[in-house]
């Protein structure tokens, strides 16, 4: 379980940018006192994109060798290291909201607490109450307290109206999951023009992984908590893929399966969504 690795530093916009692009170049960035130099920012906030790497799975890390991308790492270097494509911000967001082990907050938060409209006050019991059935230690209220202001402020803070360059926004503002109305959170429903099906499918892949095939609700479950969407728009994307080749969609009698069908490897549907763009 980590709580609180994040220097208290909302993810910033080109943060990523400067860290994946870092770490292709010198695998010892965050093992010297060079990162701050080789970064443009200070040492905390080198500990900060240390931690948002991790929290993203983008790094492979060793005591002896330093840091290196992993498979996920690489492909965003490749095909959009500067996060300009929605896809790659649902991307990272897919993968924090499944980390429980370096984002324990952020997972607990999108798949075990399921209030819709919350203040700052009223999700910190519900949140701390799923944490420590998974905690193997004692923590600080104030730790998961700033986890939770962290994370909203990633989800919801937009960029002021004076201040359109604002860089202390998190990218992932973009995929509309938490609004803030006042002191009030409302977790919503993205827009669908900025979802693309291969989102699904690569969640699909991830589940089905070598299975012979899965129930509709296990998606749709995985849709709902992750992504906020209906059972009805998963079906729909579910169909789409169906016609697509991908999977094939069992509703007879009841049995509501999916079975593979040219089913792809989760890292060979990114590559194959960026290689269609």
């Amino acid at each position: 379980m980590k709580i609180k690795g994040h220097e208290k530093f909302v993810l910033r916009e080109g943060w990523l940018t400067k860290g994946i692009r870092g770490v292709s170049e010198d695998d010892h960035l965050f093992s010297g006192n060079d990162g701050a130099d080789k970064l443009g920012v200070g040492t905390n906030m080198v500990k900060s994109i240390r931690y948002w790497m991790q929290a993203f799975d983008l790094l492979d890390e060793d005591n002896r060798t330093g840091v290196r991308l992993n498979k996920f790492g690489e492909i965003i270097l490749d095909n959009d290291l500067y996060l300009e494509d929605d896809f790659t911000l649902w991307l990272l967001h897919s993968r924090i909201a499944k980390n429980s082990d370096r984002a324990t907050t952020w997972y607990v938060f999108f798949n075990n607490v399921d209030a819709e409209d919350f203040s700052k006050e009223e999700i910190f019991e519900p949140v701390k109450r799923e944490l420590l059935l998974l905690a193997d230690k004692e923590f600080p209220d104030k730790s998961l307290a700033d986890d939770i202001d962290v994370l909203l402020n990633m989800y919801s803070r937009e960029k002021k109206d004076e201040d359109p360059e604002d860089k202390n926004v998190c990218p992932l503002v973009e995929l509309g999951l938490i609004k803030k109305d006042g002191n009030r959170y409302v977790r919503q429903q993205p827009d669908l023009r900025k979802f693309s099906d291969y989102i699904i499918l690569y969640e699909l892949s991830s589940l089905l992984n070598g299975k012979k095939s899965i129930s509709i609700d296990v998606i749709a479950d995985t849709a709902k908590h992750i992504y906020q969407l209906n059972r009805v728009t998963v079906n729909n994307i579910l169909d789409r893929l169906d016609s697509a080749g991908y999977i094939r969609v069992d509703r007879t009698a009841g049995l509501d399966l999916i079975y593979p069908d040219e089913m792809i490897e989760s890292e060979k549907v990114i590559e194959e969504y960026y290689k269609g763009r």
